[in-house]
């Protein structure tokens, strides 16, 4: 019986996932991003539905790249659309959110001004992190299943889970690093194809 549920809730949820592909990514690539925002926005709403502690404004909250179920060392450009995503996301839900990649100060040189890092020795050595926001993606015929979790650092309990299906077609849309929502030239902005 249980493994019947299972697969229901599996076909269901392909099912689900079509009607919405059909609605939203099939119509037209232009509302990519828009469609993106939709997922993760869901994917926020499930969280906070489902969060098992009281107040969200007192406890920090890191949010992680999201990594391959399949090797829970490597990421990719999906996993951290949908971390940086989740960090607006969170926010403006009242979440106290904690931006861990900010170093300790401003650099400035002649390509612009920066204030984030992914190197170790210029970021913050200690930081007040209570949870952290985290998940895995996994990759199917018709999309890539996505699920995330609050979890308690100090204890590594489970506060909250989520779960969404991103149609395939819409993966390798947001996925591809050569397509671009805008090109930049000199006293223009035009949209790219």
């Amino acid at each position: 019986m249980k493994k019947f549920f299972l697969v229901f809730l599996l076909i269901l949820s392909f099912n689900v996932a079509n009607a919405y592909e059909s609605k939203y990514v099939n119509v037209t690539y232009s509302n990519q991003p828009a469609v993106i925002n939709q997922l993760v926005s869901a994917l926020a709403d499930q969280l906070t539905q489902n969060k098992n502690f009281k107040d969200i404004s007192k406890s920090a909250i890191a949010i992680t790249s999201f990594v391959s179920l399949d090797n829970l060392s490597k990421t990719s450009r999906l996993g951290n659309i949908l971390s940086e995503n989740l960090i607006h996301e969170m926010q403006v839900r009242g979440y106290k959110i904690i931006d861990f990649k900010m170093m300790e100060n401003i650099v400035v040189d002649k390509k612009g001004d920066f204030l984030f890092s992914r190197d170790i020795s210029k970021l913050r050595k200690s930081l007040n992190v209570d949870y952290a926001l985290t998940g895995t993606y996994t990759e199917y015929k018709t999309g890539t299943v996505i699920n995330a979790r609050i979890i308690d650092l100090r204890t590594h309990i489970i506060l909250s889970s989520a779960q969404i299906l991103v149609p395939k077609k819409l993966v390798k849309r947001a996925t591809n690093k050569e397509y671009k929502i805008l090109n930049f030239k000199q006293n223009t902005i035009t949209l790219s194809k």
